[in-house]
């Protein structure tokens, strides 16, 4: 009677589970804060990969002689794949953070079942839970190096408040501040701007004729000159 009512109720926990893991994710509050901030597709190279990169791939990376439970975060096969040490589950499911044991281990605050392993003195912040957790929810896209995507010539972001264009640059610029949530700095004076050109251009400062010019200049495309 004893082992019928163990099964019986080692069967029920597992069903509780299946049924909590079908319902929307959980999430610490922190990680759902940080996960309803990000609007907009993530870029798996820009976003995504140097997560992975720094908290993941020692254990579940290329090096064949450090990966554990034979599973490999940095291709979609076996992210894919079926877990070998896991049968029936799977590390990442494309837009199913239910069934993405990435997910649940990620977010667990059991010592047995977290990753990355305590033992590994890596730690996820909220926001790369959270980036993760879109990531995969948005279907987990991977993409190769990024030398080898071809780029997409994309309009520059439309500049909000104060601000105005000099350069179509400054769209893209002043949209990765908004979203790390950092403010512009003020505009360098024209003194360190034409040091800062003159370095880039020639790896010498400007002369003293070159520098009386610039700053005598007022015009609208003083800098262009």
């Amino acid at each position: 009677m004893k082992l019928i009512a163990y099964l019986f109720g080692s069967i029920t926990i597992l069903l509780l589970t299946a049924a909590i893991r079908d319902k929307d994710p959980i999430m610490p509050a922190d990680v759902l804060a940080e996960y309803k901030k990000i609007n907009g597709k993530l870029d798996y190279n820009m976003h995504v990969k140097p997560i992975l990169s720094d908290k993941c791939f020692a254990c579940h990376g290329p090096d064949k002689a450090k990966q554990k439970a034979g599973l490999r975060l940095d291709q979609s096969k076996s992210a894919f794949g079926p877990l070998p040490e896991t049968p029936g589950k799977f590390a990442i499911t494309p837009g199913n953070l239910n069934k993405s044991e990435v997910f649940h281990r990620i977010m667990s605050e059991d010592p047995e079942y977290l990753m990355p392993v305590p033992s590994s003195h890596l730690t996820l912040t909220a926001k790369e839970k959270a980036i993760l957790a879109k990531w995969i929810d948005q279907g987990a896209e991977y993409q190769p190096h990024w030398a080898f995507v071809k780029p997409i010539k994309k309009d520059p972001p439309p500049l909000e408040g104060i601000y105005a264009y000099t350069n179509p640059i400054d769209g893209f610029i002043r949209a990765t501040l908004k979203e790390q949530g950092l403010k512009p700095a003020p505009q360098a004076s024209k003194e360190l701007l034409l040091r800062r050109l003159s370095f880039d251009l020639t790896g010498l400062p400007p002369t003293t004729a070159e520098l009386d010019a610039f700053t005598a200049d007022n015009s609208a495309n003083a800098y262009e000159k």
